[in-house]
């Protein structure tokens, strides 16, 4: 009835304060991070209040070009093709990596029946928090999570009525009350590989064991290092498509590797292939998730801006989303956002360096059967 009391049934909601202004900076460009934020509303992954402050900001945006006082804004709505812009993030760039919430982790917490709220198996509620980052956190001394129980899952209680053993403090001032907090903050291997000595194990560019092309060390032939610790410096200056990048995916690949060379069963040219093409497959908001080559132009700085050039290509109705870079109208990279069908098409157009300059957007045309036309 409608003078009846609402009940509020609480969720749990995952708050994730990501210190850039769109999502996955590691990974997506600006377009696909806008892409996955409306997939996570459509399927009801975001929260009202996430909701409603992006609505906020979408329409502040909208006035700002009104009044023309935005260049940003101005920038994205340019048609496609896209020219990559050196140092401009609204564009496909070689920025360094950045925050990236990466494989669905909080399925492990959904099954341990970590958090608060029921264990129903509900997935949380997003709600993501732009230009933020962890300042401070305070603990509450009066926190009891005895003062939880007896409450069903149908329950009429609200978040307000929880007490939390903390509250984090977002450097836009903002406090969360929280359960369980997860740093994410990226990899540096210096700290880990401190204890080793440098003289005997000499570091790499980035910090890690400097290694040669089996991932032994280039001070101590006795020293392999594989995954988080090494630095593959070796390997990234041998091709053109492959980079190291910290994913558990390149980790499995180099320890395996390392493994099989300690035994006899590898060299420097054994199992080469898995450093032919950087490649990368996750989900993100339940999506599928192919990386492919320079997808976000990786070591093409030095390259003149004239030669790279990006397409992309949007389907709501598939829930599909497809990025490629083209240089000098070969394909270097690709982002593949759903049930795409393209990555094993993609991956062989780079690999065998095919000129597709002559098709231009139309590369990504849904009428045009791409795997058809190049098998």
């Amino acid at each position: 009835p409608p003078n009846a009391k609402e009940k509020k049934k609480f969720h749990r909601e995952l708050v994730w304060a990501a210190r850039h202004s769109t999502i996955g900076d590691a990974f997506f460009d600006r377009d696909a991070a806008a892409f996955l934020n409306e997939v996570a509303e459509r399927e009801g992954l975001t929260s009202a209040a996430a909701a409603a402050e992006r609505e906020e900001k979408t329409s502040e945006a909208k006035r700002k070009r009104r009044r023309g006082d935005s260049t940003k804004e101005k920038d994205a709505t340019k048609p496609k093709p896209e020219r990559v812009v050196r140092g401009d993030k609204s564009s496909v760039s070689s920025n360094p990596p950045g925050n990236a919430a990466g494989p669905d982790w909080t399925e492990r917490v959904r099954r341990s029946g970590s958090g608060s709220g029921s264990s129903s198996g509900d997935r949380f509620k997003l709600r993501v928090v732009p230009d933020a980052e962890l300042a401070a956190l305070e603990k509450n001394e009066s926190f009891s999570r005895a003062s939880r129980g007896g409450r069903g899952e149908d329950a009429d209680f609200s978040v307000d009525d929880f007490d939390f053993p903390a509250t984090a403090i977002l450097s836009d001032g903002s406090r969360v009350p929280i359960d369980l907090i997860v740093s994410a903050v990226g990899v540096d291997p210096a700290p880990r590989v401190a204890w080793l000595p440098k003289d005997r194990v000499p570091r790499g560019s980035d910090g890690g064991i400097d290694v040669d092309f089996t991932f032994r060390s280039l001070g101590d032939a006795s020293v392999f290092a594989a995954g988080d610790a090494a630095c593959c410096d070796a390997r990234r200056a041998d091709t053109s498509r492959w980079f190291p990048m910290r994913l558990w995916s390149q980790a499995r690949v180099s320890g395996t590797y390392v493994a099989r060379v300690m035994c006899g069963e590898a060299d420097a040219h054994a199992w080469g292939f898995n450093f032919e093409l950087f490649t990368h497959s996750t989900r993100f908001f339940g999506k599928k998730t192919i990386l492919l080559g320079l997808y976000n132009a990786q070591k093409l700085e030095r390259e003149p801006e004239t030669d790279v050039v990006s397409y992309s290509r949007r389907d709501d109705d598939c829930e599909t989303f497809a990025r490629v870079l083209l240089l000098r109208g070969k394909m270097v990279g690709a982002v593949l956002l759903g049930d795409t069908d393209l990555e094993e098409t993609f991956e062989n157009l780079i690999l065998n360096e095919t000129d597709l300059a002559r098709f231009g957007p139309s590369l990504l045309d849904p009428e045009m059967d791409v795997g058809d036309y190049f098998d």
